[in-house]
């Protein structure tokens, strides 16, 4: 490009430059091409490389800011510039004009690539001629019934969902959720078109189970703390399906951060076992695997009544045992696996046994020197169990050195572990009387006054505080206790 002389440019022109020390044309925005093509097609008056720079300049001095130019020197008045703006300019704008970017721009952009993709189209077209054709066949009646456009009532179905039958156009099942196969039973997850709820698809392929557990759901539908059959079909293979809720998984180290926490949860639980129960129901399969909170209200339901059955509650009807030996290893009770060991007793005792496990998991960073962290294992036998009935039992006998409400905690989970059914109480009984279910359900902690009052009251007991506080009462006992008959003394030295 050819060089530019100061002399012939204007006062406020140089006025601009001495202010702004950036070039005086970019070469990134008038290219050699828009030059060559400007050059050819207007006048070489208006195209002179010296009008270009003036004009360049000049709206510069406009659209970035200048400085004032001296009080001698009238301005000229806008509108005379933009008369004179180069016509390279405008096409120089046009092209690198910005577009602003919105939400609705970016919508309307997707339902363009969606509308032009043929496979996307196709079901639609193809319910307009069946809609077209079924109005006029059957006449005006069933034109008022169908929509008007076929729009309304079609639901775009993505790649990964697929119907769980070809019957039942209701549902939608999503092959993106990870799909759960166990030895009885297969779980998949999707959606009911109606309302888009979340559900669960849980398919049984034996007949008998199936059956069975159909009849069982049917029997506990409404009752609380209880899942809650939505629906039931035989898909395309023969098996049954039932539809369920979906709901999130039981942890329980997430329950277990306030004794408050597990009250709550103990107590949900132990209310669904109490209305099963009162139905002559024993579910012989509670572990964490099989409990469920719900998305809303967070509450604690019981699933799975694969291995459920009805009983007779009467303990003098029979010296036989009703259940037999099944369940979840490391949760099933002692008179299940070795039911000639003891006297006939109420079936539904071994649900209470199972839950004692759960609890026991629960209060695991609770309860020190208790051999809690066996719990939830598989490799636990009615022996450890025992033991630590035992050293549970020591542990409520030194209640001095705890809080109260950890106390009454200990005190129901050995109550929930006896060996002997008839030593354990029933769902409702355990409900009614132990103190530690009988204790306010909810503590209002919302300030951090209020939580120390909660403390201070005994009503519960936060694990981040506890977890400090357990070395030293460790400490204390083994200060103050005999050991083979000595006395520690420290050295006044």
């Amino acid at each position: 490009m050819a060089a530019v002389s100061i002399s012939s440019i204007p006062l406020a022109s140089s006025a601009s430059i001495l202010y702004n020390p950036e070039p005086l044309v970019k070469s990134d925005l008038i290219s050699s091409a828009l030059l060559s093509a400007a050059s050819t097609s207007t006048s070489s008056s208006v195209n002179h490389p010296s009008s270009l720079r003036k004009t360049v300049l000049q709206q510069r001095q406009f659209s970035m800011g200048a400085p004032a130019q001296p009080s001698h020197r009238l301005s000229q008045p806008r509108h005379q510039h933009q008369q004179h703006q180069h016509p390279l300019l405008h096409q120089i704008h046009q092209t690198t004009a910005y577009k602003k970017t919105t939400p609705s721009s970016l919508l309307a952009s997707k339902l363009r690539d969606i509308m032009s993709n043929p496979l996307l189209i196709a079901p639609l077209r193809t319910m307009s001629n069946s809609t077209s054709q079924l109005g006029m066949r059957t006449g005006t009646e069933e034109e008022e019934e169908m929509p008007s456009s076929p729009n309304q009532d079609y639901v775009y179905t993505a790649p990964c969902e697929h119907h769980p039958s070809k019957g039942r156009t209701d549902y939608l099942v999503n092959d993106m959720f990870p799909k759960l196969t166990h030895d009885l039973s297969t779980i998949e997850f999707g959606i009911r078109i109606a309302d888009f709820m979340p559900l669960a698809f849980k398919t049984v392929p034996v007949a008998g189970l199936a059956e069975k557990e159909l009849q069982l759901l049917d029997c506990l539908r409404d009752l609380p703390n209880v899942i809650h059959l939505e629906d039931s079909f035989v898909n395309d293979n023969g098996d049954t399906v039932l539809v369920l809720p979906m709901l999130k998984k039981f942890d329980c180290q997430v329950v277990n951060k306030s004794l408050c926490s597990v009250r709550k949860t103990i107590r949900q639980i132990l209310t669904g076992l109490a209305a099963v129960h009162a139905k002559n129901i024993v579910h012989l399969d509670i572990n964490p695997s099989n409990l469920m909170v719900t998305h809303t209200e967070k509450d604690v339901v019981i699933i799975d009544f694969g291995l459920s059955m009805t009983v007779n509650r009467n303990v003098n009807h029979s010296s036989v045992s009703q259940v037999p030996a099944c369940g979840t290893t490391g949760y099933i009770a002692p008179e299940v696996l070795n039911a000639r060991a003891f006297d006939p007793a109420d079936p539904t005792l071994a649900d209470i046994y199972s839950l004692g496990i759960v609890l026991g998991q629960m209060l695991e960073p609770y309860i020190p020197d208790c051999d809690l962290h066996y719990f939830g294992s598989k490799y636990l036998s009615v022996e450890n169990t025992q033991q630590t009935v035992m050293l549970l039992n020591e542990f409520v006998a030194q209640g001095a050195y705890y809080p109260k409400v950890l106390v009454q905690a200990a005190d129901l989970l050995r109550c929930m572990l006896a060996s002997d059914p008839k030593d354990r109480k029933s769902a409702q009984e355990l409900l009614d009387t132990h103190l530690f279910l009988t204790t306010c359900t909810e503590v209002m902690v919302a300030t951090a006054a209020a939580a120390a009052a909660a403390v201070a009251a005994g009503t519960t007991l936060f694990l981040c505080d506890w977890l400090y506080r357990v070395q030293e009462i460790k400490y204390q006992k083994y200060l103050y206790q005999d050991k083979s008959g000595c006395e520690i003394y420290r050295n006044k030295s």
